[in-house]
């Protein structure tokens, strides 16, 4: 019975200890983009002029080695940087 009591706080304190580590992880993936893919941080648009709709975006990416951020299909995306030099 004397024994009982400490084990079960070693286990308690052992699972406090790894659902932190599990939410501490999780909080840390959230906010990282999967390689190779982009998305949109922020969309303004102006229709101040009749008949005529400007739109800016900001866009964050997280393009691999030889890649690097553009558009597709008036997207953001990751594209090959050796695309490029051929312009």
């Amino acid at each position: 019975m004397q024994l009982l009591r400490p084990a079960w706080a070693v286990t308690a304190a052992a699972v406090c200890i790894l659902l932190l580590l599990l939410l501490h992880n999780h909080i840390l993936r959230e906010g990282q983009l999967a390689a190779g893919t982009c998305e949109i941080v922020t969309l303004d648009r102006d229709s101040s002029q009749p008949r005529r709709t400007i739109a800016r975006q900001t866009a964050r990416c997280a393009c691999r080695k030889g890649q690097i951020a553009g558009t597709t299909r008036a997207r953001p995306a990751c594209v090959e940087g050796k695309m490029l030099s051929v312009l």
